[in-house]
């Protein structure tokens, strides 16, 4: 809708003066001196309600794009390796209830759905709206891309998970505590054939990390590409990430005659998205230093949920005696023996009952 229309709808049917002269070629200053400071508060009210309930509309689900988010650059021989590092709470839940997706403000950093200097500098300088000349801003663009981008992170819900390579120290000790807690390993292709087969839209890419502040580069500008770019502090994460949304629950939205708006909006937490896990997870891997008891518990929990996966104990555990072979001859010459490591890490769980 744009300004005339606002106009028009928000003045009514009845008046057939205001109508013949917006549909007629009158220039502005006409049009500024027949409208009332009334109707034209209103119609900016109105307008930017509009604007955001349009917002809400469009980012309740995961729209269809020309170009999906990025993925991690693999090659036939290696399969993309993906993994997830949960302690034993989130991990009984993963098993029990599927994929958990966070909603996008939960986490620590508000820079998440953020966009970068440049694409606010961008924002400011357009004009979107007709205006008079000398006529003050009908509202605050601040405040209406402030709103959007509130909305934008109330309706998003991720799931986040790290891409290749081999374990990160780093990793387990953020997330695992005292052994209580293992990384689920499994392949890209494995992981999108599970989303794929789920009852929601899941978008999957990795995390592009910038420098959000200062920097003259423009990104992160639309509502999928913010969802998948973080600062570049964050760059040692090598986060793959899942993107899926959700309806709000409610919106209460009011927009006062000086154009400041109160939004109060509620969504849920998270939710749970169900999958095939014993498709997914392709191997366990157990954290640093895990006793036996914390390994016993794990066994347990896998054949209660059936679940056949190979556990395997962390290449951190392994004594560096174990090293794996190089192959001397053939033509896998100058490789190392991957098999050989497989055994010297593989749980017997016939011991852990």
């Amino acid at each position: 809708m744009d300004y005339l229309d606002a106009v028009i709808e928000a003045t009514g049917e009845h008046d057939s003066a205001l109508r013949e002269i917006l549909q007629e070629d009158h220039d502005e200053e006409e049009i500024r001196e027949f409208l009332s400071d009334e109707i034209r508060s209103k119609t900016r009210r109105d307008f930017v309600a509009s604007r955001l309930e349009q917002t809400v509309e469009n980012t309740t689900t995961a729209p269809d794009l020309g170009d999906s988010p990025e993925l991690p650059e693999g090659s036939d021989e290696e399969p993309i390796l993906v993994r997830k590092y949960l302690d034993l709470s989130k991990f009984v839940s993963l098993l029990q209830d599927g994929i958990w997706f966070s909603r996008l403000d939960n986490f620590d950093d508000d820079y998440e759905g953020g966009v970068s200097d440049k694409t606010v500098r961008h924002r400011f300088d357009q004009w979107e709206y007709l205006e008079f000349e000398d006529d003050p801003p009908p509202y605050d663009l601040r405040q209406v891309y402030a709103a959007e981008d509130e909305i934008l992170r109330k309706q998003s819900f991720v799931s986040c998970w790290r891409y290749g390579g081999e374990e990160s120290a780093v990793f387990w000790n953020a997330y695992i505590n005292d052994g209580n807690g293992v990384a689920v390993e499994t392949t890209l292709d494995t992981l999108s054939s599970a989303t794929d087969r789920a009852d929601r839209e899941v978008l999957i890419g990795k995390v592009n990390y910038k420098e959000y502040k200062g920097s003259d580069e423009r990104f992160a500008a639309n509502g999928v590409d913010r969802v998948f770019h973080k600062r570049i502090a964050f760059g040692d994460e090598k986060e793959l990430r899942l993107l899926a949304r959700q309806e709000l629950n409610d919106l209460d939205l009011e927009v006062s005659e000086t154009g400041d708006i109160d939004m109060e909006l509620d969504a849920d937490p998270g939710f749970n998205l169900k999958v095939d896990i014993e498709d997914l997870i392709e191997r366990i891997i157990l954290p640093p230093d895990i006793n036996d008891r914390q390994l016993t518990q794990v066994v347990q929990l896998m054949e209660y949920h059936e679940i056949t996966a190979e556990i395997w104990r962390s290449m951190l555990d392994v004594n560096p005696g174990t090293t794996s072979p190089i192959q001397m001859t053939g033509d896998d010459a100058g490789e190392i023996a991957r098999d050989d490591m497989r055994y010297a890490r593989l749980v017997d769980k016939s011991k852990y009952r």
